[in-house]
């Protein structure tokens, strides 16, 4: 047998706390886990497993204990936060059956009469769980299929909220058979469900739409009527109506829900699919809208891109939706301001000064929708696009523009080096942008020179005479010390990948190397 990881004193003590009345040693250890103070805290998890591994039965109904009988609705909080967090399916099993039935009844007690929110949605997802783990066992809870139907159809609203909220945090190994079972009150389902996408209560709105991903197995398996077409439009109604009323926070909730839907069933959006991405690109183009919810706006439009089962409606997408899509995808680019500390070249940000979570966020998002559509699909339209940004009198824009062109330039190397009127004008514009009146666009200008791409070192090989030259220039006419580091580096990058006799035959070659630091890599490319 082998021993325990735990000492003998420290399960007497255990022993001693879960099978008596006492609460107030749990309340202090509540304390400690949630606490940050150490090592109390690293001794009420230690304390924690140890109670779940010796008496994994008596901590179950301890916790229980406390959430049914403490009149402080913290504490029961933080019992259920302790019962999640140790896993409902390891501590279930060790139950008797006894104490199984006894829990079952009496935790739909506590969803009926618990009165604290955070607290109810905590055991909304706990009643869940133990659902999961009946079904594993080959058992049936058929008075929580009762709960679920009395209460989503109750006028009370903190009821229809509960079983929305088990219904949304149903495991997904659960899920059909709960489909299964509600089959025969589809309809009543179907109608309060839809009720509650429209209601005026956010909490219920949002709830409802996890409620709907979780039995999307009942609402498009049924013969007959489409009842899931219904719940999709009512969903988006429902979002745009949250935000009409600058309810965002709930609105990046329905569109998470949304994502969780991309994720799980895919194939049930075909039909729907033209008509989404027309939907989200409206709250994209909304500038009421704020930065952080059109992030979430463009997970979902990446997870549909992304999706096996519609990546290829994606890309048959019209170009004028395509275009869209690309343009509301570059305003994340302008989010960039011009710190001050970008230019103090000992700066621990270094290039990232100035670049918002928005900015970058914007970068990833592109860099996997071009990877996810394909370079022939997004080529044509972003580098109308780069064109654009180009021509821009706002700097940011200039700088945008250069960032989309890192960007598809990982992804459209090839093509755009096919293209030679794309490789002359990507040349001419980079050449101009070194000298920038912004010193943010000429440092991407010069940085973008330094992409180990096959653009790039196509341009390297075609117009290296035009480049070394231009490069040249910015040495001795720009002053701004973080521009002058990416000049010298953008050169030296250069110097590595040309032959260095093909650079003498027409420049002045040594006094271009007079001007760059003395550094040991450069020495070697001669």
């Amino acid at each position: 047998m082998m021993e325990s990881e735990f000492p003998q004193e420290l399960q007497t003590q255990a022993y001693g706390i879960l099978s008596s009345n006492d609460v107030e040693p749990l309340e202090t250890l509540f304390s400690h886990v949630f606490g940050s103070q150490e090592p109390q805290r690293s001794q009420a998890y230690t304390f924690l497993h140890c109670c779940k591994k010796h008496f994994p039965h008596l901590l179950f109904i301890k916790l229980f204990f406390v959430i049914r009988c403490s009149p402080v609705s913290d504490t029961r909080s933080r019992s259920a936060l302790v019962l999640r967090y140790l896993k409902i399916c390891d501590l279930w099993p060790n139950l008797s059956l006894i104490a199984q039935n006894y829990m079952k009844s009496h935790f739909l007690v506590c969803l009926r009469e618990e009165v604290s929110m955070p607290t109810l949605r905590l055991l909304c997802g706990i009643v869940s769980e133990m659902g999961s783990e009946i079904s594993k066992a080959g058992h049936e809870w058929p008075e929580l299929m009762d709960f679920l139907l009395n209460s989503i159809q109750s006028d009370y609203e903190k009821l229809q909220q509960c079983a929305l909220w088990v219904l949304a945090y149903l495991p997904k190994g659960f899920r059909p058979v709960v489909c299964e079972a509600l089959v025969p009150s589809l309809e009543p389902l179907h109608s309060a469900i839809l009720q509650a996408l429209s209601s005026p209560n956010a909490d219920i709105q949002v709830t409802a739409c996890g409620a709907v991903v979780s039995l999307i197995g009942l609402f498009t398996s049924s013969k007959g009527r489409n009842w899931f077409n219904d719940l999709l439009r009512a969903m988006m109604v429902g979002l745009f109506n949250l935000l009409s009323h600058l309810k965002e926070e709930y609105a990046r909730g329905a569109v998470n829900e949304l994502i969780m839907l991309v994720m799980d069933e895919p194939q049930i959006l075909k039909p729907y699919l033209n008509h989404l991405v027309l939907d989200m690109l409206n709250v994209l183009e909304c500038k009421k809208v704020t930065d952080e919810t059109k992030l979430f706006v463009d997970k979902f439009l990446l997870a549909m891109a992304e999706a096996t089962d519609l990546a290829p409606m994606m890309r048959e997408l019209p170009h004028e939706t395509m275009f869209r899509l690309l343009t509301t995808s570059m305003q994340l680019l302008l989010s960039i301001k011009d710190d001050n500390a970008w230019y103090n070249t000992e700066s621990e940000q270094g290039e990232h000064d100035g670049k918002m979570d928005v900015y970058k966020s914007g970068i990833l998002f592109l860099r996997k929708l071009s990877t996810a559509l394909g370079e022939k699909r997004i080529l044509p339209i972003c580098f109308e696009l780069f064109l654009g940004h180009m021509e821009a009198t706002e700097w940011k824009k200039r700088h945008a523009g250069i960032s989309l062109l890192a960007v598809i330039a990982e992804e459209c190397s090839d093509e755009m080096v096919m293209r030679k009127d794309c490789l002359d004008q990507v040349t001419a514009i980079i050449l101009k942008s070194f000298k920038d009146p912004h010193p943010r666009v000429c440092w991407a200008a010069f940085n973008f020179m330094q992409q180990p791409t096959n653009l790039v070192q196509a341009m390297q090989i075609l117009y290296h005479l035009k480049i070394v030259c231009a490069l040249d220039a910015a040495l001795d006419q720009h002053r701004n010390p973080t521009v002058k580091e990416q000049v010298v580096s953008a050169l030296q990058y250069l110097l590595k990948n040309v032959p260095s006799d093909s650079l003498r035959m027409h420049t002045d070659l040594d006094t271009i190397l007079w001007k760059l630091p003395k550094e040991p890599q450069v020495v070697t490319v001669l």
